[in-house]
């Protein structure tokens, strides 16, 4: 038995004894929910998360982009409406992603990570275009990242195109939250399937989806405005530790400079094993990174949690570093994609780096009567300029019927930080 499996041993044993991790009875963190809404009533098809950026320097101009679900990973007719008062008010929604019929099936749109640069005064939304044959979900067929840019100024976007990443391979982007480093860098997670010495894609035994790698979507602007791309190193994992990889990386540009990425793990091959996020940390500013280990806390052990995706983001009120996402602190011990609640809210500790325990702060949950399977994932959000309060928006998928999950409205919900 090797060490790695020594310690998961430990670990599992451990948390089977008590619910580790879990959330013990403190004072209130001051993480709080302030209102909550359904921003969009379900209607034939529920809503899917796009984006939601300010598309100004200063002006309180919002874009919020957003799609719906046709089934379960098929996604269409995205579209956007732009508030000018702060998110009070919002223009006509115009579909700007929309699939396409062809011989052999349909091809769609999906998966939007924006990045509104202050610099340039320019947004720029990369998404996935994907051949789903007799419009089907395929996870074998080959996903191309095309681009597309827009002029807030002038109200136009650019002609959509392919991103060269030659010599790139299927590559995604999905719960991809982009940033701007020190240097003027864009990184825009991303992740794709490990391959062999073969060209064929790794599974770990019996598992119907490949194992995958995250890595960067790396940009850097050239002396005329225009940007060049290439791709960052993987992050890669064993399939004996995460059965699906390492997916939907999270990222923060931290205060010394590196960057931390922590990535969507998944154990639904050997559920009696822990389920974690995964750290790992850049010190070349996204090209290279260390060994993922579990995401810790800065006590006790790192807590448990699903296939699921989460974000980091800096407090532009005063600076400090907070982590969104499905963490098991209700004693349910993870299983594949779930559970996908709580969604919390937590403060991140830079050095040493974790999640600050007791600033843990539920922020949605299953209630009574809801099903296991009820979700709080697949968020988007942002920071209100004028109230610093966090507004996220989500579809709680399941929250009516776990057979008839797609029955689920699209929920606003405002927190205040401190």
């Amino acid at each position: 038995m090797t060490v790695l499996a020594k310690t998961l041993s430990l670990i599992v044993s451990l948390l089977i004894a008590v619910p580790a991790g879990g959330l013990e009875e403190k004072s209130p963190a001051p993480i709080r929910v302030v209102s909550r809404d359904v921003f969009i009533k379900k209607g034939t098809r529920p809503v899917c998360t796009g984006f939601i950026t300010y598309i100004h320097k200063t002006k309180p101009m919002l874009m919020h982009c957003y799609g719906f679900q046709d089934y379960s990973d098929g996604y269409d007719d995205y579209g956007y409406q732009i508030s000018r008062d702060n998110g009070k008010t919002w223009s006509a929604r115009v579909v700007g992603w929309k699939s396409e019929v062809v011989p052999e099936g349909r091809v769609r749109y999906g998966e939007h990570a924006a990045f509104f640069d202050r610099d340039s005064s320019r947004l720029i939304v990369l998404t996935n275009k994907t051949l789903y044959p007799e419009d089907r979900f395929d996870n074998k067929q080959v996903t191309e990242v095309v681009i597309d840019t827009y002029d807030p100024a002038s109200d136009r976007w650019s002609e959509r195109r392919p991103l060269d990443l030659s010599p790139g391979r299927s590559i995604a982007v999905s719960f991809s939250f982009p940033l701007k480093i020190a240097g003027g860098r864009l990184l825009f997670p991303a992740m794709r399937p490990t391959i062999d010495a073969n060209n064929r894609h790794v599974h770990y035994p019996g598992c119907w989806a490949p194992l995958d790698e995250a890595l960067q979507i790396i940009g850097d602007f050239r002396p005329d405005g225009s940007i060049s791309w290439q791709l960052g190193e993987p992050i890669r994992i064993s399939p004996e530790t995460s059965s699906r990889g390492l997916d939907e990386n999270a990222i923060a540009e931290l205060r010394d400079g590196r960057v931390a990425a922590v990535c969507r793990g998944d154990n639904s091959m050997f559920p009696e094993k822990p389920g974690y996020k995964w750290l790992s940390f850049s010190s070349d500013r996204g090209k290279t990174w260390t060994s993922p280990v579990p995401f810790p806390c800065t006590e006790g052990l790192p807590i448990e949690s699903g296939a699921n995706g989460s974000a980091f983001f800096r407090s532009i009120k005063d600076g400090r570093l907070y982590w969104i996402g499905n963490l098991c602190v209700r004693g349910r011990r993870p299983k594949g994609n779930f559970p996908r609640t709580p969604l919390v809210v937590a403060r991140v500790e830079e050095e040493p780096f974790g999640i600050i325990r007791d600033s843990i702060s539920v922020v949605d949950e299953q209630g009574p009567g809801e099903p296991d399977n009820v979700q709080m994932s697949n968020f988007r959000f942002y920071q209100d300029r004028e109230t610093f309060d966090l507004v996220i928006f989500y579809t709680r998928y399941s929250e009516r019927s776990a057979e008839n999950w797609m029955d689920a409205d699209y929920h606003r919900l405002r927190v205040r930080l401190n």
